[in-house]
C-alpha cells in the first residue's frame, strides 16, 4: 500500500519514495536504445546511402576538316554519302522611295565672248569647228561660234613668210566671271602637239561679259548616290523576306544571293532647278538557298565515325564551321560550298576504371589520383547521403559524369 500526503497531518509517509529507483531504470534503457538507433543510422549514412557524383572535364584535342558539298535544286533528297544536298530558289520583290536634297551647282549666268587673231604658221588650211576647244593657261575654255578655216602661211613677194590671220569671235564654255581674261594665248587643245605650238590663237582685248548667278540643279550624281542608297537601303529589306521564307534547317548565304533593279522612277530631269526630288527604286532578289541542318548532321557524322576509340565530339564545338562559296550559278540552280571545320574532340575516359580506383579514397585522395592522369583536366565532387567525404566502397554508388 502506497502511503500518500496527508494533507491534513501535513506529513509523508514512510513509503512514498519506493518508485524512485525503478524510473531511473527505465530512464537508462531508454537511452541506451535511442544511442542504439542513432548509430545503427549512422552506419547507414555511412556504409550504405553515401553516393557520389564525379563529373570528369577530359582532355581535348583540335581537330580541322574541310569538306565540299554541292547544292543544286533538281536533288530530291540528299546523297550524304557524296556531300550532295537539295536547295530552293526563293524569289522576292520591294520598292522604296525617298526624298533626296539636290547638291548639284550651275551657273546660269553669262558667258564671256570677244574676238580673238589666230595664226597659222604652217602651209597648210587649219579647219576649226564650234567643237574645237581653245584654253588659256589657268584652264578656262573658249570655243569660236561659228566654224572657221585658218589660212596657211604664204611667202610674200619680197620673199618673206607672211603667217595665215584670221580673226573670229569666241565664247566661254561656262558662264561666269571666270571668262573675263585678259589679252594672252590660246591653245587649240584639239590639235597634235607638234602643231600647237604653229596653230594658235591671241586675245588682243581683254574678253567681257562673263557673270555669275549659281542656282541649285539636279545633278548626274545626285541621281546615281540616290539610287545607291536607296538600293542598299532595300537590299537587306530583301534578304529579310527571304529569310522569312526558309524552312525549317534552311540558310542562305550572301553570296548566293542576286539582287536587281527593275526600275527607277523620278519626277526630275538632270540639271532640272530644283531643290528637292524623290525616287522611286523596285528591286528584286533571287536567292539559292540550302539545307543546313541536313549538312550539319552530315558534317557531324562524319567527324564523329572518324574519331577513334571513345573520343566524342564535343557538343560546344559542333556549330564552329565556315562556309566559303566556291561556285554559284543562279540560272542553273547549284553551287559549290567549302565547308571548314574547327571541333575539339574528348580523349578517351575508362569510366569504370575510375570506379575501382577510387573506391575508398576520400575526396582530397581522389582528386589527387584523377588529376594525376593525362586525359583528365578537371574533376569535381557532389556527394549524397553523406556525412563525410569519403568515396563509397561500393562501385555502384559512384556515378561518372563526363563534362563534354
Amino acid at each position: 500500500m502506497v502511503s500518500r500526503y496527508d494533507y491534513h497531518k501535513k506529513s509523508i509517509g514512510s513509503d512514498y519514495y519506493g518508485s524512485k529507483p525503478k524510473r531511473k531504470k527505465n530512464r537508462l534503457w531508454r537511452i541506451f536504445v535511442l544511442l542504439l538507433i542513432f548509430g545503427f543510422v549512422g552506419a547507414l549514412f555511412v556504409y550504405v546511402f553515401p553516393e557520389v557524383d564525379v563529373t570528369v572535364v577530359p582532355e581535348t584535342e583540335t581537330v580541322e576538316n574541310d569538306f565540299e558539298v554541292v547544292v543544286d535544286i533538281n536533288l530530291d533528297r540528299a546523297d550524304a554519302a557524296n556531300n550532295k544536298f537539295p536547295g530552293d530558289i526563293i524569289e522576292v520583290d520591294s520598292e522604296q522611295s525617298r526624298e533626296f536634297t539636290t547638291t548639284g551647282e550651275k551657273n546660269v549666268g553669262e558667258k564671256a565672248e570677244g574676238e580673238v587673231n589666230f595664226f597659222n604658221q604652217t602651209g597648210l588650211v587649219q579647219p576649226l569647228t564650234t567643237g574645237n576647244g581653245l584654253v588659256t593657261d589657268d584652264g578656262v575654255v573658249f570655243f569660236v561660234v561659228s566654224n572657221i578655216e585658218i589660212p596657211g602661211a604664204v611667202v610674200s613677194a619680197e620673199g618673206n613668210i607672211v603667217y595665215g590671220n584670221i580673226s573670229v569671235g569666241v565664247q566661254a564654255k561656262e558662264a561666269g566671271e571666270e571668262g573675263n581674261v585678259a589679252p594672252g594665248r590660246l591653245t587649240i587643245i584639239d590639235l597634235p602637239f607638234s602643231k600647237q605650238n604653229k596653230i594658235y590663237a591671241e586675245i588682243k582685248s581683254k574678253l567681257t561679259g562673263g557673270t555669275s548667278e549659281v542656282i541649285r540643279v539636279v545633278s548626274e550624281d545626285d541621281l546615281k548616290n540616290a539610287e545607291k542608297e536607296i538600293v542598299g537601303e532595300l537590299n537587306p529589306v530583301l534578304k529579310s523576306k527571304i529569310e522569312e521564307r526558309l524552312s525549317s534547317g534552311q540558310k542562305v548565304e550572301d553570296d548566293l544571293i542576286e539582287y536587281s533593279v527593275d526600275a527607277v522612277e523620278k519626277a526630275v530631269e538632270l540639271e532640272e532647278e530644283i531643290e528637292n526630288f524623290e525616287m522611286t527604286v523596285k528591286a528584286r532578289a533571287k536567292a539559292l538557298v540550302w539545307d543546313e541542318a541536313g549538312v550539319r548532321e552530315m558534317i557531324i557524322q562524319k567527324i564523329e565515325n572518324e574519331a577513334s576509340g571513345d573520343k566524342k565530339l564535343i557538343e560546344t564545338s559542333k556549330d564552329v564551321f565556315e562556309v566559303e562559296v566556291v561556285e554559284f550559278d543562279l540560272s542553273a540552280g547549284t553551287a559549290k560550298l567549302k565547308i571548314h571545320t574547327v571541333n575539339q574532340i574528348s580523349l578517351p575516359i575508362n569510366i569504370e576504371a575510375i570506379k575501382d580506383d577510387i573506391r575508398g579514397m576520400t575526396e582530397y585522395e581522389a582528386r589527387r589520383l584523377l588529376l594525376g592522369r593525362e586525359n583528365i583536366k578537371n574533376v569535381w565532387f557532389k556527394f549524397k547521403y553523406s556525412i563525410t567525404s569519403k568515396i563509397p566502397d561500393n562501385a555502384n554508388r559512384i556515378n561518372i559524369l563526363l563534362n563534354i
